[in-house]
């Protein structure tokens, strides 16, 4: 996932549940308490990985797509749905998200319209000269205003965000159990 222009969801443990994983990971060291935090977040992020393929939408089947007069290949947000766990280097882990994988300078990953599947967005066509008089009559005075027309609207489908809402109440019984178990393998528990 890019830094820049990505679309990812991300995961936090707030208020009094994260005080009590936290009373937990006192009793670890920083190595223990990383590990258990780090391994709570992957499992998470994996129940939450497959939930976002399965809600993510196919597309057409069609080996390739036409995009813009050029034949390219038809990849699905299904296939490239990764995870990533951050942590720094004194063992806190900060946070965990989930998002497309992207490889830069191609269309060989859908990650470029995410966002207009997730929020949704307008469909537009060059203006007629006749309608670019029109608009500019209207007042539209800057060629960017004038010369496109907006045709459509594709209405949202927030798959990221509905695969949040159903998994985000598995984390922190996962986070939990993850604390537990590295508690036990200290034989602190």
């Amino acid at each position: 996932m890019s830094r820049r222009g990505s679309l990812a969801i991300t995961a936090e443990i707030d208020g009094a549940a994260i005080d009590a994983i936290n009373k937990r990971l006192a009793a670890l060291d920083k190595e223990g308490a990383s590990k258990a935090m780090r391994n709570g977040f992957r499992k998470w992020g994996n129940i939450t990985k497959k939930v976002v393929a399965a809600n993510a939408p196919f597309g057409r089947p069609q080996a390739t797509e036409r995009i813009r007069g050029v034949t390219r290949p038809n990849v699905h947000l299904k296939w490239n749905v990764i995870t990533k766990v951050k942590g720094y280097a004194r063992g806190k882990v900060v946070w965990m998200a989930i998002g497309i994988r992207e490889i830069k300078g191609s269309y060989l990953t859908p990650h470029w319209y995410l966002r207009w599947i997730e929020y949704g967005h307008e469909v537009k066509r060059g203006a007629t000269k006749f309608e670019q008089i029109v608009l500019k009559a209207r007042g539209y005075e800057k060629k960017k205003e004038y010369s496109k027309v907006t045709i459509g609207r594709v209405p949202a489908n927030p798959f990221l965000r509905r695969s949040m809402g159903q998994t985000r109440a598995l984390l922190f019984p996962i986070m939990r159990a993850a604390v537990a178990k590295q508690l036990e393998e200290e034989g602190l528990a």
